[in-house]
């Protein structure tokens, strides 16, 4: 033991400083306000999938030293934001006048303005020497015209034996804010029709839509829609984890409504056959999606259209290649995903691949095409959901590792890690989500291309998009290769620049935004979104207590009874969530004790509330309707919850034994919602009338969720 203190071990304060040099977090405070500190082997871990060639804390005081060295000139990405004067940093020798240092901007638009350095000039500080030259700080601002229009502008940096140069992000400097509404959730693969073929597709969703805009609602929410790995060598029926971010998920296309039936007649035949239409029974019937069997149906007919479009010349045709040339994305992942279905395996283990190569051969034409117009009529048939109601869009915070995503953009994944969340009360023993967390200096290098792309395609056809862990935008969680969730670390990314990004594409699309942020929220994530326009996530079963069963949620929020992957509400209210929990081993018996009194304890102050005993549907009713009547700017109602459904369509952590993201409805439609005597459309009736300032309570005790 040396004076002072324990001995630290070797490297530890190096080490530290490495992480921090690379925006990893060494130390991170939980939920209830603990202080962890990260263990070296964690620390080296990140580092590594960061591209740090380091395997030992031994090596962290050379490599730091090498981090330390050199410099830049400027920063790869600048932030503007409207009615922000910020201050950005310029250093160049003591050597160079910077009188003969010029700046030009090239706006989006095309136009160039050039500006001499000292114009601009706010500051300037000795910085130096650094590699043994002496370094000037300089501290400048973009006044006036300069990159002052919304847009992505590219900054030229110009000297006596220096070049720079730099992304200028021109942001508003907030997204646009929704109008006071409300709206309804439906897991499509969930929507059960009279003729469905184990899912329901975008022509129900539509008529949601429709429906929920008929009672004064104002969008349909459900899970992601992206492109999902449902068939071939890779399978994952998490729509989190989709095969692309940047593409449809043609699984829920309503195939029988397609114009090209009427030019395929082999289509119309095997449509019409009597295997066929058993097979679509049994699929119809299950209580479970089975989301392969469906797909592999529809395909066949898929493939069929398509190659009878393909040999026509109709308007249509030219449509489909109007599309592929607006969109070149389409193509690279139609081929893409041709050649891991010819090649029978994901293309990590393609022989000889190079990420945005196709071996040669390997991209079938056949399947090239089904894949191409599979996108197209996906995208088709959801423009129209979005013209018959706003849709409420979920974006996931991650792509399958296999997927197209990082085959097309590889310099914007590390691996070597993968994204999750750390130990909290929700999930004790931490969260893997299973994809590859972004560079947070690739993307920046890349002019944040890929999440530009990422945005632009989901805002396209929504009116609300709701951001999956928008804390992601600050800093993600994450798990070394090999090591167990907890022992992760966070890497912060560019928060100003990301948001910025984001309140750009939102503005421009004229789309809001809700957040995602629940679990370990920093309380700057929570200020920066209310200073974006960002809506945050009020969730009742989260927020209510036994000395407050009826909280408030936030003006600027997003509310509702709980999210996909909580209990719906009967079964939260019965506490029957509390016991599956301990059959699944992430909760014990002792803690479940504590969690029963506690609920037992809120059911009777939802009671005493009431003044009269507390049934799940009036308990149902009077939240929901305080909810509506309540400050939050806009509502969301589980279908589910409005017939008191039980069974999750979650369960977080669980394999596939659990049918995630399969379980369908016990209910049908539209026979079971859209009457008016049936209690899903009264209680939506109410629930729009207490939005619009009413009491919403006329009639309410006659409305009772779950009866008929």
């Amino acid at each position: 033991m040396t004076a002072g203190g324990p001995a630290r071990p070797p490297g530890r304060g190096a080490l530290r400083a490495l992480a921090g040099r690379y925006g990893v977090q060494s130390a991170y405070v939980t939920e209830d306000r603990r202080r962890v500190q990260v263990g070296n082997e964690s620390l080296v871990g990140v580092l590594a999938a960061l591209g740090v060639p380091i395997s030992h804390p031994d090596q962290a005081p050379e490599l730091l030293a090498a981090a330390e060295a050199g410099y830049r000139v400027i920063e790869p990405v600048l932030i503007r934001r409207s009615g922000a004067q910020t201050v950005h940093n310029l250093i160049l020798p003591t050597a160079v006048d910077p009188g003969r240092v010029r700046l030009t901007i090239r706006h989006e638009d095309g136009s160039v303005d050039c500006r001499p350095l000292g114009s601009l000039l706010f500051a300037q500080a000795q910085a130096g020497p650094i590699d043994g030259t002496g370094v000037t700080r300089y501290r400048f601002r973009l006044t006036g015209s300069l990159a002052s229009t919304p847009g992505y502008h590219h900054l030229d940096v110009e000297g006596p034996g220096l070049t720079a140069s730099a992304l200028v992000i021109s942001a508003p400097r907030r997204g646009p804010d929704p109008d006071r509404g409300w709206g309804v959730f439906a897991p499509l693969h969930a929507v059960r029709t009279e003729t469905d073929w184990g899912v329901g597709t975008y022509r129900e969703l539509a008529e949601l839509g429709e429906w929920t805009s008929g009672l004064g609602g104002s969008f349909v929410g459900t899970l992601p829609l992206l492109a999902g790995f449902l068939d071939g060598p890779v399978v994952e029926p998490s729509p989190y984890r989709p095969a692309s971010r940047l593409a449809w998920n043609e699984l829920y296309v309503d195939v029988e409504r397609l114009p090209e039936l009427e030019i395929a007649p082999e289509a119309r035949r095997l449509l019409a056959s009597t295997g066929f239409r058993r097979h679509l029974a049994r699929l119809r019937t299950l209580p479970r999606s089975d989301l392969s069997a469906t797909l592999a149906a529809k395909r066949q007919i898929l493939e069929l259209l398509a190659d009878a479009l393909a040999s026509s010349s109709s308007a249509r045709r030219t449509a489909l290649d109007a599309f592929l040339g607006d969109r070149p994305e389409v193509e690279a992942y139609a081929r893409f995903r041709a050649a891991t279905e010819t090649l029978g395996g994901p293309w990590t283990q393609w022989i000889g691949s190079r990420p945005g190569r196709i071996p040669t051969g390997a991209d079938d034409e056949h399947r090239v095409r089904y894949h191409r117009y599979a996108q197209w009529v996906a995208h088709e048939q959801l423009t129209e959901v979005a013209a018959r109601g706003g849709l409420y869009l979920d974006l996931p915070v991650g792509t399958h590792p296999d997927g197209f995503d990082p085959w097309l953009h590889p310099s914007a994944f590390a691996t070597g890690a993968t994204v999750g969340a750390p130990p909290d009360s929700f999930q004790p023993a931490g969260q893997d989500w299973g994809v590859n967390p972004l560079h947070p200096e690739q993307i920046r290098q890349d002019s944040y291309r890929y999440p530009i792309a990422v945005l632009r395609h989901t805002l396209r056809l929504a009116s609300v998009v709701r951001i999956d862990h928008v804390m992601g935008l600050h800093r993600l969680w994450w798990t070394p290769e090999g090591m167990a969730p907890a022992d992760g670390a966070y890497v912060s990314y560019r928060s100003e620049e990301l948001r910025a990004v984001t309140v750009l594409e939102a503005t421009r699309a004229g789309v809001a935004v809700v957040g995602e942020d629940l679990g370990t929220v920093a309380p700057a994530v929570r200020a920066a979104m209310r200073r974006d326009g960002m809506l945050r996530s009020h969730v009742h079963e989260f927020a209510a207590k036994a000395d407050d069963p009826f909280p408030d949620p936030p003006p600027d929020s997003l509310a509702s009874i709980a999210t996909h992957d909580l209990p719906l509400f009967a079964s939260w209210w019965a506490g029957l969530d509390i016991g599956d929990r301990v059959r699944r081993g992430a909760l014990d018996p002792e803690a479940a004790t504590v969690e029963r009194a506690e609920r037992a304890a809120l059911r009777s102050a939802v009671a005493a509330a009431l003044g009269r005993p507390a049934s799940p549907g009036r308990a149902l009713r009077a939240l929901l309707l305080h909810l509506a009547a309540g400050p939050a700017r806009l509502v969301l109602v589980d279908l589910e919850d409005l017939w008191l459904e039980r069974e999750p369509q979650n369960r977080p952590g669980t394999g596939p034994a659990e049918g995630n993201f399969r379980r369908r409805w016990t209910r049908r439609w539209p026979e079971d919602l859209r009457a008016r005597n049936r209690a899903p459309a009264a209680i939506l009736r109410l629930v729009n009338g207490a939005r619009q300032g009413g009491q919403g309570g006329e009639g309410a005790e006659q409305v009772d969720p779950g009866g008929e």
